[in-house]
């Protein structure tokens, strides 16, 4: 397990992130006592039910359309837009 203080995780985020995603942990120091460990996240349907449950996260109201990611927002009103996307959930 490697060790890193706080003012290295802060400037080497992305170094850091990257020892996690292959599986490393890394605990983090305070002044050299170690106040917290960084380790990857295995994602899943359990850990988003987990979340769920705690009230940390809610589920999805419905599947997303096919072509979510390639929509463009209209130019003219993109606030209109974003008010009528969000209707539904206010």
């Amino acid at each position: 397990m490697k060790t890193a203080p706080v003012t290295d995780l802060k400037n080497r985020l992305s170094h850091y992130l990257r020892l996690v995603a292959r599986g490393e942990n890394i605990t983090i120091t305070d002044r050299g006592l170690p106040v917290a460990r960084l380790s990857r996240v295995e994602a899943g349907a359990a850990d988003n039910s987990a979340l769920v449950a705690a009230g940390l996260a809610r589920p999805p109201l419905a599947a997303l359309p096919p072509d979510f990611l390639k929509r463009s927002l209209p130019a003219e009103d993109v606030r209109g837009a974003l008010l009528e996307d969000r209707e539904d959930r206010f």
